[in-house]
């Protein structure tokens, strides 16, 4: 049989604990950032001597999506919802539609077309 020491924690000894446990780390109110000329107040939570901008994390979130942007090449699709037939530039090959007022109206269009051939197969059913 193993042998272990344990201690028990009773009353105030173990609302301590927990507390400290519990507790977030804080790094001074009031303090402002170190760059020359900004004045930004730092949260007390953030651990950096600078500001998020002169971090420089907000510089690979804004490249990132410009190279994103770049590599789209623009094409020209033809709507697909028939009785318009229009054609448009996009970035994106996923697009069908030139318009949301077409994509809604080809949408109806399909629902319709459903209820029908729904109504149609119950009456062939029943007879």
């Amino acid at each position: 049989m193993e042998s272990r020491s344990t201690r028990v924690l009773h009353g105030r000894g173990l609302h301590r604990v927990a507390d400290n446990m519990l507790k977030t780390k804080t790094y001074g109110i009031g303090r402002i950032c170190t760059v020359d000329g900004c004045g930004t107040r730092l949260s007390a939570y953030n651990p950096s001597r600078v500001c998020a901008l002169h971090g420089g994390a907000w510089q690979d979130d804004f490249h990132r999506s410009g190279r994103k942007a770049s590599q789209r090449e623009e094409i020209t699709c033809r709507c697909a919802f028939e009785p318009c037939g229009r054609e448009f530039a996009t970035t994106n090959p996923a697009k069908k539609y030139c318009t949301d007022a077409c994509r809604m109206k080809a949408f109806q269009a399909r629902v319709m077309s459903a209820r029908r051939m729904g109504s149609v197969g119950a009456i062939r059913r029943a007879s």
